[in-house]
């Protein structure tokens, strides 16, 4: 998930107005996506690495602060720029390529995967987000024709908000569905 932590630093940056420490970045994504909140702490180390975001020490705050290098870099520019990043991205790669087949933007992969997962902080398997994309392509194939056209019309985001709130609904359900066993 580092492309996801990446986003949502970029995301916590903005709306702090600040560089942002750990635990602050932990509170804004467990607000934002709350399955993902535990792997903060392992994935800014690896941005950190491959030079993507600054860490400094902030004495007041006795904690390290985090920010990404400027200029920041969209997900879908870091996923073809760094591949192996991509497909370590589990979660957003998986949702990425059941729905275009390519990167696309988080901000639909985050409001997919919240509906799948719940809005909990217990994480689904790729298997099962995988399982629920598909059975909404077979169910519903002229939505998820609509949702893959709007995708790839605007650059890997849905612009209609209608649209997108069937889909939630429908992916919801699917989810449910799948974890109680029904079908």
């Amino acid at each position: 998930m580092p492309i996801m932590i990446y986003k949502l630093l970029v995301e916590a940056v903005k709306a702090y107005g600040r560089p942002v420490t750990t635990a602050e970045l932990i509170d804004y994504v467990r607000k934002r996506i709350p399955m993902c909140a535990d792997h903060v702490p392992d994935h800014l180390p690896v941005l950190f690495k491959r030079g993507l975001v600054e860490r400094k020490l902030d004495m007041e705050k006795k904690a390290y602060v985090w920010e990404p290098k400027r200029p920041y870099r969209s997900e879908v520019e870091l996923a073809r720029e760094y591949p192996e990043l991509f497909l370590e991205s589990m979660y957003y790669h998986a949702v990425s390529k059941e729905v275009a087949g390519q990167p696309i933007s988080l901000d639909l992969v985050i409001e997919l995967l919240y509906e799948i997962s719940g809005g909990r902080e217990e994480r689904p398997k790729v298997t099962f987000v995988r399982k629920v994309l598909r059975r909404f392509k077979e169910k519903e194939p002229e939505l998820y024709e609509r949702l893959v056209r709007e995708v790839l019309k605007g650059e890997g985001k849905s612009a209609d908000p209608e649209l997108l709130r069937t889909i939630k609904q429908v992916i919801r359900e699917l989810a449910e569905e799948e974890a109680s066993g029904a079908r």
